[in-house]
Parts: structure tokens; sequence; C-alpha cells
């Protein structure tokens, strides 16, 4: 096993009691792409970072973005290496969890009943496969080459008795995705990621301005204006493929309903795969606004349905 450096902001000994919050690891990491070795390699990491996050008595441990593949894939790599929701890489997730007890966000590529290819998130509790989410809102034409958007919004889903909303990478940058969230009930968004600095266009172009760092405002933003903790779990460090290469840029972190951050991968974290482990407990914050509540006071309403993908 490569060394993990553990990152932890714990509130207590003992991990949150049922209802009240929820004790989350993020795994960040450097991890090989594109072909069965690095997706065999991947989930023998998934095996070592839940045991490692049993010992810290996690609740919830999430992983970044393709997982089980890596991210810089084109259809080809897609087609080859996508699985069904009962393949190899979600009975690993099922028996971990109901091994070592901790909940698990795999993201991975799916390959649907109908053979279409998706950029997937399955949420594992207590062995049992709870929510299946098919990315809805694809970026950039390299994922539109390789997959299929979803029509279902993201899902909520109970951890320790809390409701936990799932975003994937790019859709958390769009706050009517968190308010759909938000009033469905999550009190915490997990989103795996795959953010990098400069890549490769699918025209083979590089291209000429950085992603930016979601995590420098709109994450905080996010997480303020809607009174919920946001967690960002990204990879590290470099991915290689026949199509170039990503940077990516190892920011993985939580911020609280106020804004501020619980826990964040700092420049150390981005030499060495980490582990961030953190106590999400709404009550140790204190109030946004003397008297303001975005969510109760807003006269919008989300239409909780999706436009046709196009």
């Amino acid at each position: 096993m490569r060394p993990v450096r553990i990152v932890s902001r714990l509130s207590h000994r003992e991990p949150p009691e049922p209802g009240t919050g929820l004790r989350l690891s993020l795994f960040q990491a450097e991890n090989p792409a594109g072909s069965p070795d690095a997706v065999k390699t991947n989930l023998a990491r998934m095996e070592e970072a839940v045991a490692l996050a049993a010992g810290y008595r996690t609740q919830l441990c999430v992983f970044p973005e393709c997982f089980n593949t890596g991210y810089a894939l084109g259809p080809d790599e897609c087609r080859l290496l996508a699985e069904p929701c009962d393949g190899p890489s979600v009975e690993l997730a099922r028996e971990l969890s109901q091994e070592h007890g901790v909940g698990i966000v795999l993201p991975y590529v799916e390959r649907s009943e109908t053979g279409a290819t998706h950029d997937s998130v399955a949420v594992v509790v207590g062995g049992l496969l709870c929510a299946n989410y098919r990315k809805t809102h694809l970026y950039g034409a390299a994922e539109r080459a390789n997959f299929t958007p979803g029509d279902d919004l993201p899902p909520v889903v109970e951890v320790n008795g809390f409701p936990v909303g799932v975003l994937n990478c790019y859709e958390c940058e769009f706050p009517p995705l968190y308010q759909s969230l938000a009033e469905r009930g999550a009190r915490l968004i997990v989103g795996p990621t795959a953010a990098d600095r400069h890549f490769t266009l699918h025209d083979g172009t590089p291209t000429l301005v950085p992603y930016p760092d979601a995590t420098e405002h709109i994450i905080p933003a996010m997480a303020a204006v809607w009174r919920m903790f946001v967690a960002y779990a990204n990879r590290r460090g470099w991915e290689t493929s026949d199509r170039g290469q990503w940077e990516y840029r190892g920011n993985s972190g939580i911020w609280a309903p106020d804004g501020t951050t619980v826990v964040s991968a700092g420049p150390a974290e981005r030499a060495v795969d980490s582990l961030l482990v953190a106590d999400c407990l709404p009550e140790a914050v204190h109030p946004f606004s003397p008297e303001g509540d975005h969510l109760a006071d807003s006269r919008i309403r989300p239409s909780d349905q999706l436009l046709p993908a196009g």
C-alpha cells in the first residue's frame, strides 16, 4: 500500500449519533487510467482506503469521479471498461461496506441495460446499493462523446439518519441543483470530481485557460447560501492517455453551512495520497444570518424536472 496522509478534523472521539451529523472521509490520490489493469489497481486502492477510513469510524467514504477507470478516457475506453450497476466494481463496494460498516460513494463508468455509457455514482450503505445516479450535466465535448446524460435528478440518500445529496463534478457549479437537493432535505452534498488545470480538448488542442478552482468561490458560497455541508472529492497528480495528459488540482475539502472550511487538502496533500476525515455537525456551526434563511425565504422553487438532453 502506498503511504496515505491523514488530515482529520474530528469533533469528538465518537462519530456523530444517528440523525445529528456524519463522519465523512474523502480519498484523494493519483491513480492509473484507461485499462483493465488500471481498474484492478484502483479497486485495490478502494479496498485499502475503505479499511483505513473504517479505522477512524468513518460513516461515509467518498471517491473521485470515474474512480474505477480513471477520468482521462475516450469513447473506446469507456465502452471497454463500462460495467452494469451490479458489476464487479459496485459489488466490491457493497462487500466492503458490509464488512467495514462504512457507506461508500463510488463513481464509476456504467453500462446501462440499453448499452448506453454513463458517468455514474453508486451510493452504497450497509452493503446495499441505495442510489445509482447517472450524471445529468456533462462537461464539454469529450464528456458528451463518452457518455449519455442521465434523466433523473440527483438523489438524496440517508446515511446515519442524515440526508446526503449527490452531485457529480461540473454539477457542483449549478446553483439550481443545490436548491433542488435542499428542497428535498439534503444537509450534506457530496461532489466527486475530476477537476484539473489545463487539459487536452476533444479535438486534440490544448485549453487556453485553466479550469477554474470551484473551491475558491462556488463551493463555499453554495454551502453558505443553502446552509449545508458541501464536500468536494478530487484526485491529485497526473493521468496520461493517448489523448494527452491531465494534472488534477488536488483541492478536495469539506465546507460548513456558513461557508467556512472544515478540512481541505493543501500543498502537502497534493504531493501524496491522502484521506481527509471530518465530522459534519450542523449544531456546531453558528447561524449564517441573524434572521435570513435563503431556502425558507425564497419565492422561487425549482421545477424538479430536467430539460430534455440535447
